[in-house]
């Protein structure tokens, strides 16, 4: 189902956004500083890179032996729990203002509660993926009732959409998963997201120490995919300054969509 679902998605994008006939992976051009709203220096989009979950189902070496395929001082920004209305927007904001795009991670109840906030994230070039329809732990549950949190948190999102335009990326609640879920996953076409970098900012912290804890993580293997949320407050007023941190010790931002080995589709930066 989720297959079906997902390459009649991409037929439809392709026909706004173009198609580029790549093997694999499929690279965008970046988001040039220049182009940023007319803003000197911004940190931007260094490229965009399409990825087919037959040929990357895992990623993120926290649990999985591979992460996406990134080059030194690259790093995927992905924020999980959201759409949440009293940060997402400031989250959005600060992204706008650097011109980076990023993966967001939905809550399906998040997403039905918020739905303008779903679409603002597509709108403005984000990828949009799910988080399950409640944030249960999956892998506690049994696996019928688990596919039918995965399942609903992929509707939830389509739904705010006004059609099947998430992408086939799903990152478990607290990363718990099981053989069994992973199998499903597989076999359902969905690419499973872990992560390479933890600030834990889902503890009590200050902006200041989002963005201490968020380059400390990074800089551990001066790659990876960042793990951030955006229903936190002390995120969001965090993130301003940890994008200018990363400009400033030389990190590029990859934003990651949705192509399969065949087509990959790229929206403009």
């Amino acid at each position: 189902m989720f297959v079906e679902l997902f390459r009649a998605a991409t037929a439809r994008r392709a026909l706004c956004y173009g198609v580029v006939c790549l093997p694999l992976i499929a690279f965008a051009a970046p988001a040039s500083a220049e182009q940023c709203h007319g803003v000197a220096n911004a940190l931007g989009t260094a490229r965009t890179m399409a990825l087919d979950p037959a040929v990357f189902p895992r990623v993120g070496t926290l649990q999985y032996p591979q992460t996406v395929p990134l080059r030194d001082h690259e790093v995927v920004l992905s924020f999980d729990d959201g759409p949440w209305p009293a940060s997402t927007p400031q989250v959005l904001d600060a992204l706008a203002a650097q011109c980076v795009k990023a993966n967001f991670f939905l809550v399906g109840e998040h997403a039905k509660a918020a739905p303008e906030l779903v679409r603002r994230e597509y709108e403005e070039g984000h990828t949009v993926g799910t988080h399950s329809q409640t944030h249960a732990d999956l892998a506690k549950l049994p696996l019928a009732d688990a596919e039918k949190e995965i399942q609903g948190g992929f509707a939830a999102a389509n739904a705010a959409l006004g059609e099947p335009l998430a992408a086939p990326f799903f990152r478990a609640p607290y990363l718990s998963t099981s053989p069994a879920l992973e199998q499903y996953l597989a076999k359902a076409g969905l690419m499973l997201w872990s992560i390479d970098a933890d600030p834990e900012d889902w503890r009590d912290l200050t902006p200041d120490d989002v963005v201490s804890r968020a380059m400390t993580a990074l800089d551990k293997k001066h790659q990876g995919i960042m793990l951030m949320h955006d229903v936190q407050g002390h995120t969001a007023a965090a993130l301003p300054k940890f994008l200018e941190a990363l400009k400033t010790e030389g990190y590029s931002v990859v934003h990651v969509i949705y192509g399969s080995a065949k087509e990959a589709t790229a929206r403009p930066q």
